[in-house]
């Protein structure tokens, strides 16, 4: 992306909107500069190709989401109060990550190779760190990476239930289910 300004921005949330709407293969960079009001040619000037801009909104929302917020104030808490808030916090960054994640699900499976699934890898990276810093404090046990890898896809399968049966699977909040899921999970954990 060139400087990160005000046409590259507003190419990227075009493009993300079409993304979710059209989806990837059947929008055309013609498309996105249309309601982009840019020339074509602005485009591949900014992003060089249609590829380009999708991995720049990816990217984008990693760095935009600044995911290390998660761990921020929860070294004072209990390992179930934390998992609570961490829980939370990541549940809160899937919904503000909503319109990327309703794209990268209707991607068909030849589709799927541009999907890197930045913010799950970042976040699993973050927890198991974090992970591995409680276990040499002896306050968990358990595999950090693997522990890491289930709180991410478990809070991402409730996120896709809660987002594709648009509230009609459970009365339940998605905080009840994200409470009680990290309370399960701490549970299974700690020492």
């Amino acid at each position: 992306m060139k400087n990160g300004n005000d046409t590259s921005k507003r190419i990227m949330e075009v493009a993300l909107k079409l993304f979710s709407e059209k989806g990837y293969y059947s929008t055309t960079t013609k498309q996105i500069a249309e309601e982009s009001n840019v020339n074509e040619v602005t485009i591949f000037r900014h992003f060089g190709n249609k590829a380009n801009i999708f991995q720049e909104i990816t990217e984008h929302y990693v760095v935009d989401t600044r995911a290390d917020f998660i761990l921020e104030e929860v070294d004072n808490l209990d390992f179930e109060a934390a998992m609570i808030t961490i829980s939370k916090r990541i549940y809160q960054l899937y919904i503000r990550s909503k319109r990327l994640y309703l794209l990268q699900m209707k991607l068909s499976d030849e589709e799927r190779e541009i999907i890197k699934l930045k913010l799950s890898r970042h976040l699993i990276a973050l927890l198991t760190t974090y992970f591995n810093d409680l276990k040499k404090q002896e306050k968990i046990s358990g595999q950090s990476s693997l522990m890491a890898a289930t709180l991410i896809n478990s809070l991402l399968g409730a996120f896709t239930v809660e987002l594709l049966g648009e509230h009609t699977v459970t009365d339940f909040s998605w905080m009840e289910i994200v409470e009680e899921h990290a309370k399960q999970f701490a549970a299974l954990y700690q020492k």
